[in-house]
């Protein structure tokens, strides 16, 4: 794992950027059980929801061509026989090993029947083990939160921040521990700020506006409607720390199977699937690259440490000299170095060449 020298390590540190949740726990694992006593009921509503936990979990920090031929492998597949294999599980051993913790909510019980409500937590240097193992790169970290702002187009007009289904069912989603935690406004603080018209004619300043309300440089603003019966939705992508003003891309549109707390998931998979490719980390070489990082102080050189020391690519960090205003680190890190600044972006540095000092970092807002 990642060693840094005591130097590096004696200033104090304190994050730059809070993550939104934890990439290892896993909430809201529903689990209903019927056997021939209460007692057998429960341990087996238990038992699946153990598997259940993990199987999200393997999807969360996995991308399924990875997964293919090893025992993650959850996939429909073609076994030795050339038939079809639609039932895959995990193995009940492994998934005992990796889990760390069990929270039980809203349970019900009678004489034959099990349900509750489980939040499972996983011990991550245990799933780092075990997926090394077996040979299955992982991405564990989160990139930045990403605002949704959700515009449903319906019969009285565009309505953002009043209560409309397209909001509340953002507003009941919880990806907080997804790898791209994103979430809807729970007030309408920004609402003198930025109207639903504004939004989708992706008005900079309103949209500045909000995202400093809600601590956020990255938006998504999402235009859902549903006519004769077929719901669809898509928008745009909006990075706001672009040193050329904000970085746009469109979405979508895509047609919603389900209702819309399904749409909703499917966008937060869908932006998590781009996150893992442009994140994972296939081969196992440890590169080298020795920057210079530029600092105005003592807070701002905490704040890039922290940046640093929690980047997951980055497997040791030297402190070479140490000044005022700028250290110089010989870092060693795994990956291309295309996904290593991809990922300090996430978390608010920027690494970059400079003609003169060559790689620098830096903070990025």
């Amino acid at each position: 794992m990642r060693n840094l020298l005591a130097a590096f390590a004696l200033l104090l540190s304190t994050p730059a950027m809070a993550l939104a949740g934890d990439p290892y726990t896993v909430l809201d694992v529903r689990i209903d059980a019927t056997a021939g006593n209460a007692l057998e009921a429960q341990t087996a509503a238990m038992r699946q929801g153990q598997l259940d936990a993990a199987r999200r979990l393997v999807e969360r920090m996995t991308l399924a061509e990875d997964r293919a031929g090893t025992v993650f492998a959850l996939e429909p597949y073609f076994n030795e026989m050339g038939e079809m294999v639609n039932e895959t599980e995990l193995d009940a051993a492994l998934v005992s090993e990796m889990i760390s913790g069990l929270e039980i909510q809203d349970e019900q019980r009678s004489a034959t029947r099990y349900l509750a409500s489980l939040n499972v937590s996983f011990d991550p240097a245990t799933v780092e083990r075990i997926l090394d193992s077996y040979g299955v790169p992982f991405v564990e970290t989160q990139a930045r939160p990403t605002l949704i702002l959700p515009v449903y187009d319906g019969e009285t007009g565009f309505q953002l921040w009043e209560n409309n289904p397209w909001r509340q069912a953002w507003l009941a989603s919880s990806f907080e521990n997804a790898l791209t935690p994103m979430f809807a406004p729970g007030d309408t603080q920004g609402a003198p700020y930025l109207s639903a018209r504004q939004a989708l004619s992706l008005d900079e300043a309103g949209l500045q506006q909000v995202a400093s309300i809600y601590g956020v440089n990255r938006i998504a603003v999402l235009r859902a409607q549903e006519r004769d019966g077929i719901r669809r939705f898509g928008g745009y992508l909006i990075e706001l720390d672009g040193l050329d003003g904000p970085v746009i891309e469109s979405w979508g549109p895509a047609t919603v199977i389900g209702g819309w707390s399904n749409a909703a998931m499917d966008f937060m998979l869908d932006r998590e699937r781009v996150w893992k490719e442009q994140s994972v980390v296939r081969d196992g070489e440890i590169r080298e690259v020795r920057v210079t990082v530029l600092y105005s102080g003592i807070e701002e050189w905490r704040g890039l440490q922290s940046m640093l020391t929690g980047a997951s690519l980055i497997e040791n960090a030297r402190l070479d000299a140490l000044s005022r205003d700028g250290a110089l680190m010989t870092v060693n890190y795994r990956g291309e170095r295309e996904q290593l600044v991809t990922e300090l972006a996430e978390r608010g540095a920027v690494l970059e060449e400079h003609p003169g000092l060559g790689w620098v970092v830096r903070r990025a807002f």
